[in-house]
């Protein structure tokens, strides 16, 4: 599991997914979605279900046991 929290610099649809979902997640994968435009992004599940793609450059991530 991880605790996502987004940078200060964050677009609107990052910190509404995370204020949605709230900022535990699984990671499932990392890679250069094309989705997102190519940009490095981390494909998360959180405990409501909810399943998307996120920008790395606009999270800060904390690793829990």
């Amino acid at each position: 599991m991880i605790v996502l929290t987004a940078t200060p610099k964050a677009s609107s649809r990052t910190k509404n997914r995370l204020r949605e979902h709230g900022n535990e997640f699984e990671l499932l994968r990392v890679a250069n979605a094309s989705c997102m435009h190519g940009r490095q992004s981390a494909l998360v599940i959180a405990p409501d279900g909810w399943k998307g793609w996120l920008p790395l450059d606009e999270l800060q991530e904390n690793v829990t046991q």
